[in-house]
């Protein structure tokens, strides 16, 4: 599998330009994920040949906010993925996750619903 970041609603393009940017020196191939594409598995949006695509169109509202899907790293390689997203701007509230064996057949408004109850559940106040 290749080394793949997904990204979803990242809608300023010169923001998206940044990220590729930032990991291009890392050989790591970034897709930007269109909304229409919401329905199809994780895995697929990531690059999986031997995933087949759905013909359905999403056509729901956009996710709250921005998420990012990194494929194909090792942990190593995703402290360094991590780094050069934070200094090519991307905010801590920007969700997080890596593909696994659990969340990769799951649409992209599946797996924003985890992460934003992971997200509230880490930063409840006590």
């Amino acid at each position: 599998m290749k080394e793949t970041i997904v990204l979803f609603n990242i809608p300023v393009r010169e923001k998206r330009l940044k990220i590729g940017k930032a990991l291009l020196p890392l050989g790591i191939a970034v897709k930007a994920a269109d909304k229409k594409d919401y329905l199809q598995s994780i895995d697929y949006l990531a690059g999986y040949k031997d995933m087949s695509g759905i013909k359905d169109i999403y056509d729901g509202s956009e996710l709250e906010g921005e998420m990012i899907v990194m494929a194909g790293l090792s942990g190593a390689k995703m402290e360094t993925v991590l780094t050069a997203l934070k200094k090519a701007g991307v905010q801590k509230t920007c969700l997080k996750a890596v593909l696994t064996d659990t969340n990769r057949f799951w649409t992209a408004p599946e797996l924003y619903e985890e992460l934003i109850k992971e997200y509230n559940k880490m930063n409840e106040q006590p």
